[in-house]
């Protein structure tokens, strides 16, 4: 058994979600015959703070390694305009040409929800053509609609040089149980970031204000079904307890203290085995998150997307779950959701039906698997 000394660059600290998705990368791993990976995990957090620097001591100290694994993660976001490169990985592309070791960009996310300038577009073809003629490098895109971006906004040459793959988060390693809560119950988990871009102030669209009103609403109404008995709120990131706090304002003093739970904050090593176990054991899911949508939908676990960041309904599009998911930033989202909850409930098939998707999804990322086995068996040198 060889052994491969990875560096691997992504985030780590501060969203459960992208710890979901290392976990499924790394019980991944760990099924490729005759290898076996030694992660050194580098936080990309302490570059956007400036704590770290894509600069030579950075290249020189993933030289060190057999291989460098960037993401999974959002980081070919297309606005970066300060960026080198008009992303999240901000080194100049001349510095990358000195990467000596074969470098796997993992299930990422090409996003143009916050904007894709053309100056950023630019630079982000150039760093692709760089990154594509190294001969080291491998490009895989997630299944979020990265792949229909990267063709719109960066070119169709360029999307079809790029691996698509689900996320590895559709296979989480998770606790069987957490909090030990009694009963069926509801898994919610509302997003308290880029709030201006989930909730724009344009004709048609609710504020997000109306928006936790509204959901407050829903979460009474699927509480008054018996076949619900409680509602679990679980944050991902810290801003995401300002919605829980917002929503606690808007439920009845008796509904919160007999119906609600608060699920932790959790950030320590293996946390999400903890975390995605509450998803796991729900009834039915109701998420903004693309993880809390996707580990669900993994975990065979009935779900509805909370559409109102464009990678949410491109997800359930590329799942061919194009019913599961409600945009809930639109006026009247409240009446359809309530019906999309019922109808779920009371179905005899449906979690099959998301069970299929699951195991499918997870042959398509087998598949993925094999092609990353191949470009490891032809550049990694151990």
């Amino acid at each position: 058994m060889k052994t491969v000394n990875v560096v691997h660059l992504a985030s780590f600290e501060g969203n459960i979600g992208d710890k979901a998705n290392h976990n499924g990368f790394y019980s991944a791993l760990r099924s490729i015959d005759e290898l076996t990976f030694t992660i050194t995990p580098l936080e990309i957090r302490k570059f956007y703070w400036k704590e770290k620097l894509f600069d030579q001591g950075f290249v020189d100290y993933v030289n060190q390694f057999d291989l460098l694994v960037i993401g999974g993660g959002n980081y070919f976001e297309l606005w970066v305009e300060h960026s080198p490169t008009g992303t999240s990985i901000m080194i100049e592309p001349e510095l990358y040409k000195d990467i000596t070791v074969p470098v796997v960009f993992n299930a990422l996310g090409v996003d143009p929800g916050q904007g894709a300038s053309a100056s950023a577009c630019n630079k982000f073809r150039n760093f692709l053509d760089v990154i594509y003629t190294s001969g080291n490098s491998f490009v895989s895109i997630r299944n979020d609609g990265s792949m229909e971006a990267l063709e719109q906004f960066i070119g169709k040459e360029y999307a079809d040089r790029a691996v698509w793959t689900p996320d590895a988060g559709i296979n989480v390693q998770c606790d069987d149980d957490f909090l030990g809560v009694t009963g069926d119950y509801l898994a919610v988990n509302l997003a308290g970031d880029m709030l201006d871009v989930r909730f724009p102030e344009k004709e048609g669209y609710i504020s997000y204000d109306s928006f936790i009103e509204d959901i407050a609403r829903v979460i009474i109404h699927s509480l008054k079904d018996k076949q619900l008995e409680q509602v679990v709120l679980i944050p991902h990131i810290y801003k995401d307890l300002k919605c829980i706090n917002d929503l606690l304002e808007q439920l009845p003093d008796n509904v919160i203290r007999q119906q609600i739970i608060i699920a932790p904050l959790l950030n320590r090593a293996d946390s999400e085995k903890k975390l995605f176990s509450i998803y796991k054991n729900a009834k039915l899911t109701l998420a903004m998150r693309f993880h809390a949508n996707l580990c669900s939908i993994g975990l065979g676990v009935q779900t509805i997307g909370l559409a109102n960041y464009r990678q949410i309904e491109q997800l359930y599009n590329e799942l061919d779950l194009l019913d599961s998911y409600v945009g809930v930033n639109r006026l009247g989202f409240s009446d359809v959701l309530k019906e999309k909850i019922s109808n779920l409930l009371i179905s005899k098939d449906s979690k099959e039906r998301y069970e299929v998707v699951a195991k499918q999804q997870r042959e398509m990322y087998s598949r993925y698997l094999k092609k990353l086995a191949i470009f490891f068996a032809k550049h990694i040198k151990v």
